[in-house]
């Protein structure tokens, strides 16, 4: 579609040369209406970026709050399984202790 329309623009500089003045000032029109297509394509290009940015932007939102929980739920099971191994080692160390002084007067 794109080479069409360069092709269409090279068809329309050629004929505009064999009118002489009438054809330039055709493909002066021609220009014009071209900046102006040019113009509002640009300007949609830049609103559907921005649309685009926002969109990025609310995902990548979401993928750091669902990171967030994950961490949090990590850090959560990590705090558990601690608090489980610190009581472990709390009652092990009782137990060494009730059972050393058995072992000295034996």
């Amino acid at each position: 579609m794109y080479e069409k329309i360069w092709l269409a623009g090279l068809g329309a500089y050629a004929r505009s040369e064999k009118k002489g003045q009438e054809g330039k000032a055709f493909f002066d029109e021609l220009v014009v209406d071209g900046e102006k297509v040019r113009d509002r394509a640009s300007d949609k290009i830049d609103e559907l970026k921005g649309k685009a940015k926002d969109s990025i932007g609310e995902v990548v939102e979401k993928v750091r709050d669902i990171l967030k929980l994950e961490k949090d739920k990590d850090t959560e099971e990590l705090s558990h399984q601690v608090e489980a191994l610190s009581k472990a080692v709390s009652e092990l160390a009782a137990v060494e202790k009730k059972a050393a002084p058995a072992k000295k007067s034996a």
